[in-house]
Protein backbone atom coordinates (compact mmCIF):
# COMPACT_ATOMS: atom_id res chain seq x y z
CA UNK A 1 0.00 0.00 0.00
CA UNK A 2 1.63 3.48 -0.88
CA UNK A 3 0.91 6.08 2.00
CA UNK A 4 3.04 8.51 0.01
CA UNK A 5 0.34 8.32 -2.71
CA UNK A 6 -2.15 8.17 -0.49
CA UNK A 7 -1.17 11.26 1.68
CA UNK A 8 -0.85 13.93 -1.52
CA UNK A 9 -4.28 12.93 -3.12
CA UNK A 10 -5.50 13.70 0.56
CA UNK A 11 -3.14 16.32 0.41
CA UNK A 12 -4.20 18.17 -3.30
CA UNK A 13 -7.21 16.02 -4.23
CA UNK A 14 -9.35 15.99 -1.24
CA UNK A 15 -9.00 12.31 -1.56
CA UNK A 16 -11.32 10.57 1.46
CA UNK A 17 -9.34 7.30 2.46
CA UNK A 18 -11.56 4.21 2.48
CA UNK A 19 -12.31 2.17 5.18
CA UNK A 20 -10.33 -0.98 3.83
CA UNK A 21 -7.26 1.44 3.37
CA UNK A 22 -7.88 2.90 6.80
CA UNK A 23 -7.56 -0.82 8.37
CA UNK A 24 -4.43 -1.79 6.37
CA UNK A 25 -3.20 1.49 7.59
CA UNK A 26 -3.66 1.00 11.25
CA UNK A 27 -2.68 -2.92 10.67
CA UNK A 28 0.50 -1.22 9.24
CA UNK A 29 1.25 0.91 11.74
CA UNK A 30 0.81 -1.46 14.54
CA UNK A 31 3.26 -3.85 13.39
CA UNK A 32 6.71 -4.00 14.68
CA UNK A 33 8.34 -3.29 11.63
CA UNK A 34 6.58 0.05 11.12
CA UNK A 35 9.07 1.89 13.66
CA UNK A 36 12.17 1.41 11.21
CA UNK A 37 10.89 2.57 8.27
CA UNK A 38 11.22 5.52 6.47
CA UNK A 39 7.35 5.23 4.42
CA UNK A 40 5.75 5.28 8.23
CA UNK A 41 6.19 9.01 7.49
CA UNK A 42 3.65 9.19 5.33
CA UNK A 43 1.48 6.45 6.86
CA UNK A 44 1.23 8.39 9.83
CA UNK A 45 0.27 12.31 8.07
CA UNK A 46 -2.55 9.83 6.53
CA UNK A 47 -3.91 8.61 10.18
CA UNK A 48 -7.17 10.03 10.79
CA UNK A 49 -9.02 10.88 14.00
CA UNK A 50 -7.16 12.15 17.01
CA UNK A 51 -9.35 8.97 18.85
CA UNK A 52 -7.68 7.73 21.93
CA UNK A 53 -6.54 5.07 20.30
CA UNK A 54 -4.95 6.05 17.28
CA UNK A 55 -2.78 8.80 19.42
CA UNK A 56 -1.60 5.80 21.68
CA UNK A 57 -0.71 4.13 18.46
CA UNK A 58 1.34 7.39 17.01
CA UNK A 59 2.80 8.12 20.47
CA UNK A 60 4.73 4.99 20.13
CA UNK A 61 6.82 6.55 17.57
CA UNK A 62 8.29 9.24 19.73
CA UNK A 63 10.27 6.02 20.90
CA UNK A 64 14.20 6.70 20.49
CA UNK A 65 14.34 3.99 18.56
CA UNK A 66 12.22 4.86 15.67
CA UNK A 67 13.54 5.80 12.40
CA UNK A 68 14.30 9.65 12.90
CA UNK A 69 11.91 10.53 9.45
CA UNK A 70 8.98 8.17 10.58
CA UNK A 71 9.32 10.13 14.85
CA UNK A 72 9.20 13.42 13.28
CA UNK A 73 6.12 12.53 11.45
CA UNK A 74 4.68 11.72 14.66
CA UNK A 75 5.84 14.82 16.43
CA UNK A 76 3.54 16.75 13.10
CA UNK A 77 0.84 14.64 13.50
CA UNK A 78 0.45 14.50 17.34
CA UNK A 79 0.98 18.61 17.80
CA UNK A 80 0.49 20.30 14.79
CA UNK A 81 -2.00 18.55 13.08
CA UNK A 82 -4.00 17.28 15.92
CA UNK A 83 -3.37 19.88 18.44
CA UNK A 84 -2.56 17.68 21.50
CA UNK A 85 -1.43 19.56 24.65
CA UNK A 86 -1.71 17.81 27.48
CA UNK A 87 0.99 17.98 30.36
CA UNK A 88 2.27 14.72 28.89
CA UNK A 89 2.59 16.07 26.04
CA UNK A 90 4.83 19.29 27.02
CA UNK A 91 7.21 16.79 28.79
CA UNK A 92 7.01 15.03 25.42
CA UNK A 93 8.22 18.02 23.38
CA UNK A 94 10.36 19.05 25.97
CA UNK A 95 12.13 15.93 25.99
CA UNK A 96 12.39 16.08 22.09
CA UNK A 97 14.16 19.37 22.73
CA UNK A 98 16.73 18.69 25.02
CA UNK A 99 17.96 15.97 22.46
CA UNK A 100 18.64 18.55 19.57
CA UNK A 101 22.61 17.74 19.88
CA UNK A 102 21.86 13.67 18.56
CA UNK A 103 22.65 13.74 14.93
CA UNK A 104 20.74 10.86 14.00
CA UNK A 105 17.61 12.97 15.57
CA UNK A 106 17.97 15.99 13.46
CA UNK A 107 14.42 16.12 11.38
CA UNK A 108 12.56 15.15 14.48
CA UNK A 109 14.44 17.96 16.51
CA UNK A 110 13.51 20.28 13.50
CA UNK A 111 9.82 19.75 14.26
CA UNK A 112 10.13 19.58 17.42
CA UNK A 113 11.13 23.19 17.60
CA UNK A 114 8.55 24.50 15.28
CA UNK A 115 5.55 22.69 17.25
CA UNK A 116 7.10 23.68 20.35
CA UNK A 117 6.77 27.32 19.18
CA UNK A 118 3.27 26.54 18.19
CA UNK A 119 2.07 24.99 21.63
CA UNK A 120 4.00 27.78 23.34
CA UNK A 121 1.40 30.48 21.80
CA UNK A 122 -1.23 28.31 21.89
CA UNK A 123 -1.18 27.06 24.93
CA UNK A 124 0.47 29.86 26.92
CA UNK A 125 2.94 27.74 28.08
CA UNK A 126 5.91 29.08 30.05
CA UNK A 127 8.07 25.89 30.25
CA UNK A 128 7.85 25.32 26.58
CA UNK A 129 9.17 29.79 26.47
CA UNK A 130 11.58 29.21 28.72
CA UNK A 131 13.09 25.93 27.79
CA UNK A 132 12.60 27.20 23.87
CA UNK A 133 15.12 30.37 25.05
CA UNK A 134 17.41 28.78 26.57
CA UNK A 135 17.83 26.16 23.34
CA UNK A 136 17.92 29.51 21.36
CA UNK A 137 21.13 30.58 23.27
CA UNK A 138 22.17 26.69 23.23
CA UNK A 139 22.18 26.68 19.78
CA UNK A 140 23.97 29.86 19.41
CA UNK A 141 26.96 29.19 21.78
CA UNK A 142 27.29 25.63 19.16
CA UNK A 143 26.96 28.13 16.13
CA UNK A 144 30.02 30.40 17.32
CA UNK A 145 31.96 27.20 18.18
CA UNK A 146 31.77 26.03 14.59
CA UNK A 147 28.96 23.26 14.87
CA UNK A 148 27.48 22.10 11.82
CA UNK A 149 24.65 20.39 13.68
CA UNK A 150 23.54 23.65 14.88
CA UNK A 151 23.61 25.91 12.54
CA UNK A 152 20.46 24.55 10.60
CA UNK A 153 18.82 24.27 13.97
CA UNK A 154 19.49 27.63 15.03
CA UNK A 155 18.17 29.22 11.74
CA UNK A 156 14.71 27.24 12.06
CA UNK A 157 14.69 28.23 15.63
CA UNK A 158 15.11 32.04 14.49
CA UNK A 159 12.82 31.54 12.01
CA UNK A 160 10.04 29.42 13.76
CA UNK A 161 9.85 31.84 16.12
CA UNK A 162 9.60 34.92 14.22
CA UNK A 163 7.09 32.68 12.01
CA UNK A 164 4.49 31.97 14.74
CA UNK A 165 5.03 35.26 16.26
CA UNK A 166 4.37 36.74 12.99
CA UNK A 167 0.86 34.83 12.60
CA UNK A 168 -0.47 35.53 15.66
CA UNK A 169 -0.05 39.26 15.51
CA UNK A 170 -1.23 39.70 11.91
CA UNK A 171 2.88 40.72 10.53
CA UNK A 172 4.22 39.94 7.34
CA UNK A 173 5.31 36.55 7.13
CA UNK A 174 9.10 35.81 5.96
CA UNK A 175 11.27 32.69 4.72
CA UNK A 176 14.86 32.68 5.68
CA UNK A 177 17.65 30.30 5.58
CA UNK A 178 20.49 32.68 6.25
CA UNK A 179 22.42 33.15 9.46
CA UNK A 180 22.75 36.93 9.23
CA UNK A 181 19.07 36.86 8.91
CA UNK A 182 18.57 34.73 11.88
CA UNK A 183 20.84 36.50 14.01
CA UNK A 184 18.56 39.86 14.44
CA UNK A 185 15.37 37.48 15.94
CA UNK A 186 17.99 36.34 18.51
CA UNK A 187 19.16 39.66 19.65
CA UNK A 188 15.71 40.33 19.75
CA UNK A 189 14.66 37.03 20.84
CA UNK A 190 12.62 37.92 24.09
CA UNK A 191 10.03 39.69 21.56
CA UNK A 192 9.15 35.94 20.66
CA UNK A 193 8.66 34.29 23.51
CA UNK A 194 6.47 34.76 26.38
CA UNK A 195 6.85 37.34 29.25
CA UNK A 196 8.45 36.01 31.76
CA UNK A 197 6.70 36.12 35.43
CA UNK A 198 8.22 38.42 37.81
Amino acid sequence: MDFSDIYQRMKFEAYEISADERTQLTDYLKSAESISHAESHAGLLVSSEPTPENIVLVRKFLARHVEDYTRSAAVTGLYRIWKQGDTSDIEDLLDLLALWSVETRHNTSIVAIGCAFLLMHRLQDRRLSLALGRLLETLHEAVMQDNDLAVGLFIHACWSAYDNWAQINRQRRAHFDAIEEALPIYWDRQKYLLEPIN
